[in-house]
């Protein structure tokens, strides 16, 4: 299926938004496991710092609506 995610990487404070486009498999058990194997590897610019976050909300699901809005967290 298809999503678009509002990605926000957060290093030393300072924001770095960004929205993508992909295809990914439909969640069929935990959600939170599915962020992690389909959308946590798209966070990240291998900016080093000494505090960081990524942060993913999904925008756009025609497939399954229901994920619209979902929020997921790494190393916050």
């Amino acid at each position: 299926m298809q999503i678009t995610v509002k990605f926000t990487d957060v290093y030393d404070g300072q924001e770095y938004p960004r929205t993508e486009t992909f295809d990914v498999p439909a969640p069929t058990g935990d959600l939170d496991e599915w962020a992690d194997e389909h959308l946590r590897p798209r966070t990240g610019s291998n900016v080093g710092a000494d505090e960081s976050g990524y942060f993913a909300e999904i925008a756009t699901c025609s497939a399954d609506p229901g994920l619209v809005g979902r929020e997921f967290s790494w190393d916050v």
